[in-house]
């Protein structure tokens, strides 16, 4: 009995660590949905080199905690097809937005300047792939993400998810949705470590 004991321990142990662990970063995260609709509400025109009209929309909110930021393009209707879109972020809220360089840009999941990435972007080279990127914001600051596609005359919806390490606040155009409940998924996780545990054990014996 004792060597069972002993079994149980060494497996449930690093088991229900990792669990914790998971389910603390996943507790203090939110995520939110959001649905972009880009119009001609807002628009630049003779921008783009390609010529056409670059249309955009912006979301300023206002951080709660400083850390990463994920900002997921996981969807697009956007004109003609295409996937080409881009995030700025913007700490100056009287920027001239598009046209001014931002704080933040993001073109792909490895194509960016600011906020903790890698300074990969490489003029005005154009890049068909949605924007996904990781980006470092500070605590208690407001910033302004515009949401946009260089792909020339580009109107549509985009679908973005939002992971943040704690509650934003918004109240522009683009509304924020109640955070993503995280608790079920936890659950599910937690009872299928203990269920592996139990087969283990029981195999072992």
């Amino acid at each position: 009995m004792h060597i069972y004991l002993q079994k149980i321990k060494f497996l449930l142990a690093p088991l229900l660590f990792a669990s914790i662990a998971w389910s603390a970063v996943q507790l203090n995260s939110v995520v939110y949905d959001l649905e972009v609709e880009i119009d001609n509400t807002y628009s630049v025109p003779n921008f783009n080199p390609e010529g056409g009209v670059t249309y955009y929309n912006p979301m300023v909110f206002t951080t709660s905690v400083g850390g990463q930021y994920i900002f997921d393009n996981y969807a697009s209707e956007l004109t003609g097809g295409t996937q080409d879109t881009s995030l700025l972020i913007y700490d100056n809220l009287e920027a001239n937005f598009i046209v001014d360089q931002p704080l933040i840009f993001n073109d792909g999941p490895s194509i960016g300047f600011g906020g903790g990435q890698l300074s990969t972007f490489d003029g005005f080279e154009r890049h068909e792939e949605p924007f996904n990127g990781t980006i470092s914001l500070s605590a208690n600051t407001t910033y302004a993400a515009v949401f946009s596609s260089f792909s020339p005359d580009a109107i549509g919806v985009m679908q973005v998810k939002l992971t943040a390490p704690a509650q934003i606040y918004s109240t522009d155009l683009v509304a924020i949705p109640e955070p993503s409940d995280t608790g079920f998924w936890i659950a599910m996780i937690v009872a299928f470590f203990v269920a592996f545990s139990y087969m283990t054990i029981k195999r072992g014996i």
